[in-house]
């Protein structure tokens, strides 16, 4: 074979091995680790929109608690994407803040007023700073009995009752009568002002979705 004919081979394949490396994709790490739909593999999101089922740790009652404390949660079923991947797995802990928590009565607030904001989610150690809205939870009112305040207010309604049994009657009578009736109409103003707490006892399903999306890093 002569020298320019074998010069002409090695040119060819040098050509050939050039064309085929162009051909080959850039291994750039960004794109290696993007997924369809632009999201990074390492990532994982929720849509705004997407219900979280959980169940309180702690009870909570008028009585005692009051606004500005918080309350655990626990997540009771995974939490998955529109891929079916577990973003938030079953397990995973969720704080609350007590926004509202006042008794009822009958003279105003007749069911009390029980408002409760979802804060945050902790995904394997990691804690995540949620924007959602809770359905109403479940709860139910107790009555605390004649208290202190009620009581002075029977005791007020039998004083005013025999005065003014001493006034119409004119006597020890009138006054005995009067003070009864007094006594019966402070015992209802008692029972209209008396106040019932709003029990929410742990264990409680509680149900909210998500206002704005959630991206959390894979582990």
């Amino acid at each position: 074979m002569s020298r320019s004919m074998v010069m002409g081979l090695l040119a060819f394949g040098a050509i050939a091995c050039n064309s085929s490396a162009a051909k080959e994709p850039p291994k750039d790490s960004a794109s290696a680790e993007r997924m369809p739909g632009g999201e990074a593999s390492d990532t994982r999101t929720l849509a705004g929109g997407t219900r979280v089922e959980a169940m309180l740790q702690d009870s909570l009652t008028s009585r005692i608690n009051r606004a500005g404390e918080t309350v655990r949660a626990t997540v009771t079923s995974d939490v998955k994407n529109g891929r079916d991947v577990v973003v938030i797995p079953a397990g995973s802990s969720v704080l609350l803040t007590v926004a509202q928590l006042d008794p009822g009565n009958d003279h105003i607030r007749p069911d009390g007023r029980l408002t409760l904001v979802v804060n945050s989610v902790t995904v394997s150690g990691e804690v995540h700073v949620l924007t959602a809205e809770l359905e109403p939870v479940t709860h139910h009112l107790q009555g605390r009995g004649i208290t202190k305040d009620e009581a002075e207010r029977i005791g007020a309604g039998t004083i005013l009752g025999a005065v003014a049994g001493q006034v119409i009657g004119k006597s020890t009578k009138g006054a005995v009568i009067g003070g009864a009736a007094g006594a019966i109409a402070g015992t209802a103003v008692a029972v209209h002002y008396a106040y019932r707490d709003v029990i929410v006892t742990a264990g409680t399903p509680i149900v909210f979705t998500l206002s704005k999306g959630l991206s959390i890093a894979a582990q």
